[in-house]
């Protein structure tokens, strides 16, 4: 998606240099007007990369009627007003859509409380420097790791409940030393897989609730095994070509306590993934970094094998 909003990004840039002609009729083409035949085809460019999109896991029609939506809503003219509330309209657009992928990993953000908090401030005859931000940024940053290790607790109570209750109901499964279990759903053919290895995947991520949060769509990705979570690494190198089987990955082997935002996946989070490892890659692996079950975070969460590890 991020490669999709790029090309739309450079799409408006060509945009505004096409504004830059002010209509005043140069010619083009068969006759037309440039500004125009540039239109258009930005137009069309933009419409090539909403059909693209789909392959992204995104519905091209929803994102026309945001961009349809954007259209009605931003101001159009170079006044202190028009800027000022665009502005205000891109910060609200990044700020609520970046919640949901938050709440993953601190718990429910209750927006009428925000939205009464930004008035108060902005009311506030308090004279505001960097100092009082730097404190209040530092406050903000110690409440969300307290909600981030309360609910990483939380995940991880819930994960081992749910881990007891599938080898109790399903003998199948097999134990490994980290924690992971795993049931052979179709038996492979040849030489187990190396942890150094690249790997064919087609597999389903789920929730322990049963929710999807990712997939290959039935597609096979290559994983580099030394880029995965290492759950999911351990199990591949359980596996045989050819292999299906169903892993159960408690959250000290997945996304660990930070989590996976973008992923939806929180702190210490039991994941459920379906895994058919079809074969060793011939190929150089395309970067699987923020993907469910690629590349772990190293750092705090800030933003799946993604996009959508």
């Amino acid at each position: 998606m991020k490669k999709l909003f790029s090309l739309l990004m450079v799409a408006l840039l060509v945009g505004t240099m096409a504004s830059c002609d002010g209509g005043k009729g140069d010619k083009s083409g068969k006759g037309g007007n440039l500004a125009d035949s540039i239109s258009q085809t930005l137009g069309t460019m933009i419409g090539y990369q909403l059909k693209m999109a789909e392959e992204q896991g995104m519905d091209p029609n929803e994102i026309l009627k945001g961009i349809e939506a954007a259209a009605k809503l931003v101001k159009n003219d170079t006044s202190k007003a028009a800027r000022s509330y665009n502005q205000g309209l891109m910060m609200g657009l990044q700020l609520f859509m970046s919640l949901p992928d938050q709440e993953a990993t601190i718990g429910k953000i209750d927006q009428k409380l925000m939205m009464s908090s930004i008035r108060k401030a902005l009311s506030s005859k308090d004279s505001v420097d960097m100092m009082k931000m730097q404190k209040v940024q530092a406050d903000l940053q110690g409440m969300m790791m307290r909600a981030m290790k309360k609910k990483g607790a939380e995940n991880d109570k819930a994960g081992k409940k749910y881990i007891q209750e599938q080898i109790k109901k399903d003998k199948g499964f097999k134990p490994l030393a980290n924690g992971v279990y795993y049931k052979v759903v179709k038996a492979g053919n040849g030489e187990l897989f190396n942890d150094s290895a690249t790997v064919d995947v087609k597999y389903v991520g789920k929730h322990i609730d049963g929710k999807e949060f990712d997939s290959s769509k039935g597609n096979s990705v290559p994983f580099n095994l030394k880029m995965t979570v290492p759950g999911f690494r351990e199990v591949i190198t359980k596996m045989k070509p050819g292999e299906k089987v169903i892993a159960i990955i408690p959250g000290d082997q997945a996304y660990g306590d930070q989590g996976n935002p973008q992923g939806k996946i929180g702190p210490m989070e039991t994941l459920v993934f379906e895994i058919e490892a079809v074969g060793v890659h011939k190929e150089e692996p395309k970067a699987m970094p923020g993907q469910p079950g690629g590349a772990k975070p190293a750092v705090k969460p800030v933003a799946k094998p993604a996009a959508k590890k």
